[in-house]
């Protein structure tokens, strides 16, 4: 019995060593989510290869209820307190994260590098040499690449073709989009995650991460528009058939719904947040006679008991909420994505994608077919599915399960820990400045 017992304990443990528990990290400015998995080879089997959740962890930011943006002890608390609920969910400690980041000045171009080839025939080492080429000609003083997508190769000045691995000719080129955020962010929430007990295998644009899990393959590979809609920024990530083409963070979200509903109730922001939580609607989407508790600040500066209508509600957040909305639209055609030349549908996710009518004024804002997206193929969650806000961690999750070899995002992304210790509290003072002056 003794054996037996010791014989099963054993294959665990080489089943854990085969596949290790991965995590993943969304910090946001209303919440921090952690989700682990394990690569299942039964479930690999299956066509649409579904993730099967292990630990949730999830921390609402202390931010939230005061309406400014949380320090960083308190930020890398709540992560800490996430990742520890994963762990003891997942019933195996988590040590490393693939993190998300959506905030200020994430964005995207597409740039062209050319080569000449070597050989008879293209090689990887061609085709990383002209992709090299591309990223230098984006330069980016101070900001560091999170992604590069190559779009299409051209052999000597021919036509677009997905892969010319094996052709022969004499120069290659290489269209690509770069996606890049600044690199003071992107160290800043390492060191965040650092303190939290936890080190960072990787960091995806958040926009890019949604869309892995609630597109389907079939609306990117026909174009579709992904809108994050998130407290602190809106993030929207643009797919054509050749890939992502466009990826950017807007520094407008749910925080400023939440602020002009305080102003117009005369609350405060973590009341005017719960009344958002629980009665938010916007334009036709509720009765707008219903009333509803709206408690608002007496004489004497305390909350005090009042009512308001659910039409007061939807009036005060549908024109910041088209607002939003119509800067994306401005934004993709600035990109050059607008009209016939962009996507033809959007999907909605992030908190803001649950309050109803968003979809509606979307399709209106937007002129385009919107639905309200959901991570797709997960599975575990105890209470139902997985809902719009959880499509960055599980985009994240399907990304690292999907690149078993994670490398370094960027060489300006490791500091040497002489220069990070000298350094850590300037560039982490310095990004939290910056996300209270832009959220």
């Amino acid at each position: 019995m003794v054996s037996q017992a010791k014989r099963r304990g054993e294959e665990l443990h080489d089943a854990e060593r085969v596949a290790p528990v991965v995590a993943s990290l969304d910090v946001g400015v209303s919440k921090t989510v952690c989700l682990a998995s394990r690569r299942d080879p039964v479930l690999d089997m299956h066509p649409e290869r579904p993730l099967r959740v292990l630990g949730i962890g999830q921390q609402t930011a202390p931010a939230i209820a005061s309406g400014k943006p949380a320090d960083f002890d308190a930020c890398a608390r709540a992560i800490e307190v996430a990742i520890q609920e994963t762990a003891a969910m997942a019933g195996a400690p988590v040590t490393h994260v693939v993190a998300s980041y959506s905030g200020p000045g994430l964005n995207s171009r597409i740039v062209r590098g050319a080569v000449r080839i070597k050989g008879a025939a293209i090689s990887h080492r061609d085709i990383e040499n002209a992709i090299d080429e591309a990223m230098k000609a984006a330069p980016a003083p101070q900001r560091s690449f999170i992604h590069v997508e190559p779009l299409r190769y051209m052999i000597d000045d021919g036509d677009g073709i997905p892969d010319p691995l094996g052709m022969a000719g004499k120069m290659l080129a290489v269209e690509a989009c770069v996606v890049t955020a600044p690199t003071e962010a992107l160290n800043a929430l390492k060191a965040c995650i650092r303190q939290a007990g936890a080190e960072v295998e990787d960091i995806i644009a958040g926009p890019q991460a949604a869309a892995l899990s609630a597109l389907t393959p079939e609306e990117r590979e026909e174009g579709a528009l992904l809108i994050d809609i998130g407290a602190g920024a809106i993030g929207i990530a643009c797919y054509a058939a050749e890939g992502l083409v466009h990826c950017e963070t807007i520094s407008s979200g749910g925080v400023r719904l939440t602020r002009d509903l305080a102003m117009k109730l005369q609350t405060t922001f973590a009341a005017a947040e719960r009344v958002k939580l629980h009665f938010g609607a916007l334009s036709n989407a509720c009765d707008p006679r219903e009333a509803v508790q709206a408690p608002k600040l007496g004489m004497d500066g305390r909350l005090e008991a009042a009512t308001t209508l659910r039409g007061v509600i939807a009036d005060t957040l549908t024109p910041r909420m088209a607002e939003m909305l119509l800067a994306v639209r401005d934004r993709l055609h600035r990109a050059g994505f607008g009209g016939v030349e962009g996507p033809q549908r959007a999907v909605i996710v992030g908190g803001g994608a649950l309050i109803p009518g968003v979809r509606e004024l979307a399709a209106d804002v937007l002129g385009m077919p919107v639905r309200v997206g959901r991570p797709l193929e997960l599975c575990g969650f105890d209470h139902g599915e997985a809902g719009p806000a959880y499509a960055v961690a599980a985009g994240l999750l399907r990304h690292r399960l999907d690149h078993a070899e994670v490398e370094i995002v960027d060489s300006d992304f490791q500091p040497s820990l002489a220069h990070l210790g000298a350094s850590m509290r300037n560039v982490v003072h310095g990004m939290w400045n910056w996300l209270r002056e832009n959220f």
